[in-house]
């Protein structure tokens, strides 16, 4: 019996001992975390790190702030997996308020054999500022380019997006929480075989328009020395949130009806604190779900905040940029060829959106008009349908309308950020136009392109049977081989194209400049081609009528 026991601590010990030196280890100043070995698509080897905390969980009285850096922790802590996201909408059985954690997928680990120092890559996710998670970011694509990934979680919705517009809840603790990440991964990536020197971040959508506000401030000096923004900008008008005091008060309102004469923000946030997080979530979803339009594309987002310790940002986006008042690293930053497909999949739906318009052209200009008189309102709608269907109603030209909802949702803002931002720092610029089976989006619109939001993301991301090149035409394999090398060694060279390359067509992609009266892109299709004036049909006639308001103190554009 006294032997049978020895046996069994004998084999505990020696699977203990077999765990440590199988798994890799790292030491954070925080605690030793534990990760694990991995394979690529391509067979090559990486190690994964998940779910490590980046800042204290966000609970009690830390809901609404700032985040805090991580806490220490006693003993290994396991960063095998990760099955956490923050809370959103709609609600996933991942969701958590405990959610602020950080992931890193390297090929290499620094040693005493080995003293790697490889390019950085950190992605935020996108989902409007209101669902996603670091989850769907897998890193084979991007370890085989040997790139250290690194990918994050933060507070998403009503919890990362709440202001009552004064220094009760000034908001904007989504961006603050990715900050903090970012700022962690600048003092600790070394530790992963990475280089604090060499840090791009980038992100898709909302991820591209947080990446675009970190840039905006200052704080991020010295963190990162690229950014790629795909199909985002702190321009495009659904990354404002106009109405944040209102949104506040007005989801209390169904929680509690005291608040509906009550607007003392201090007993807001009380109440707030006290309330269950899946059902404050339902609140935001039932108000969410009351006043938003079937072409809005969020609610919850950034907000131009009151003067504040934390604060993130105090000044409207456009005046900054058009300063010269950003970081002024290298970007690279475009969008897909008709991106409001994504939300218009069915025909019967968009029909019906656009009879809307056409009943009420007020609908369709954009707030960062700042237009109040409702006559002139009405003219400048219909100078802006003119623009697309002659005058002819929405209804009867529905690719008319994708391509009004492309441009206004998308690619006028995005063109205007890179305009304005080229005057100050190296900027490229691209439209991603090939229509793939890897971007799964199958309907077309007479008149309208063909490629939507989003899809971009499918040819840089991939895990598993996902990457298998035989699912897949060879010309999507290209494209997708085409997108990971651009970016990749944007992020290695600050230059996407640094010398010529069979596979990239020995194409030289140049860098935005108006000064001659140019705009030269890559356009992204079967074939690689430099072309001039992305959406300039469209876009030149936009920025008539914004000169024409005779003002240029906008926020979004």
């Amino acid at each position: 019996m006294a032997n049978n026991k020895y046996f069994l601590f004998f084999i505990m010990i020696f699977f203990q001992i077999d765990s440590l030196i199988g798994d890799p280890l790292v030491q954070l100043p925080n605690g030793l975390i534990m990760g694990r070995e991995a394979t690529t698509f391509a067979n090559k080897s990486y190690f994964a790190f998940e779910k490590i905390p980046y800042a204290t969980p966000p609970l009690g009285p830390l809901r609404f702030k700032a985040p805090q850096p991580a806490q220490d922790w006693n003993g290994t802590l396991n960063a095998t997996h990760l099955d956490v996201s923050c809370i959103q909408l709609p609600t996933q059985a991942s969701d958590s308020e405990d959610c602020l954690f950080i992931n890193v997928f390297t090929p290499q680990l620094t040693d005493d054999d080995n003293n790697a120092s490889l390019p950085v890559m950190l992605f935020i996710h996108g989902g409007a500022f209101l669902t996603g998670s670091s989850m769907s970011a897998s890193p084979d694509l991007f370890v085989n380019n040997d790139v250290v990934l690194v990918t994050i979680n933060y507070r998403l919705g009503l919890f990362g997006f709440i202001s009552t517009q004064d220094d009760i809840i000034p908001g904007n603790n989504g961006l603050k929480d990715q900050l903090l990440a970012i700022q962690w991964t600048h003092d600790n990536i070394h530790l992963f075989g990475g280089n604090s020197d060499q840090i791009t971040i980038f992100g898709g959508s909302a991820g591209s328009a947080s990446c675009a506000y970190q840039q905006l401030n200052q704080n991020s000096e010295g963190l990162f020395r690229g950014i790629i923004l795909e199909s985002g900008s702190f321009l495009n008008p659904w990354a404002l949130q106009r109405n944040a005091r209102n949104n506040a008060f007005s989801t209390a309102q169904i929680l509690n009806s005291t608040f509906q004469s009550n607007d003392d923000s201090q007993d807001l946030l009380d109440y707030l604190l006290d309330v269950d997080a899946k059902e404050l979530n339902m609140a935001a979803s039932q108000y969410f779900q009351s006043v938003t339009t079937p072409w809005e594309l969020t609610l919850w987002a950034p907000v131009i905040e009151v003067k504040n310790q934390d604060a993130f940002i105090t000044k409207k986006m456009f005046g900054l940029v058009q300063a010269g008042n950003v970081l002024t690293v290298p970007t690279l930053i475009g969008f897909n060829s008709e991106e409001s497909l994504s939300f218009s999949q069915d025909p019967d739906v968009f029909k019906s959106v656009a009879a809307v318009w056409d009943q009420d052209l007020s609908l369709i200009v954009p707030e960062d008009m700042q237009i109040n008189d409702e006559t002139f309102l009405a003219e400048m709608g219909g100078s802006i349908r003119e623009i697309y269907t002659g005058g002819e109603p929405f209804a009867d030209h529905l690719g008319d309308g994708i391509r009004y909802g492309s441009d206004n949702w998308f690619t006028r803002p995005i063109r205007k950020h890179a305009e304005l931002l080229s005057k100050y720092a190296k900027t490229y610029f691209y439209q991603f136009s090939y229509d793939g089976v890897l971007g799964n989006i199958d309907v077309h619109y007479d008149g309208a392109e063909n490629v939507g939001h989003s899809e971009e993301t499918a040819y840089l991301f991939c895990s598993g049977t996902d990457c298998d090149e035989s699912l897949y035409p060879k010309s999507d394999v290209i494209t997708r081989n085409r997108l990971i090398q651009l970016w990749t060694d944007f992020a290695k060279y600050q230059n996407p194209t640094p010398e010529p390359s069979d596979i990239l067509q020995n194409v030289t992609w140049p860098q935005v400049s108006t000064d001659d009266g140019d705009f030269l892109y890559l356009d992204i299709d079967e074939d690689l081609q430099i072309k001039n004036h992305p959406k300039e049909g469209t876009y030149s006639k936009w920025t008539e009528l914004y000169d024409s308001l005779g003002y240029s103190d906008f926020d979004t554009y």
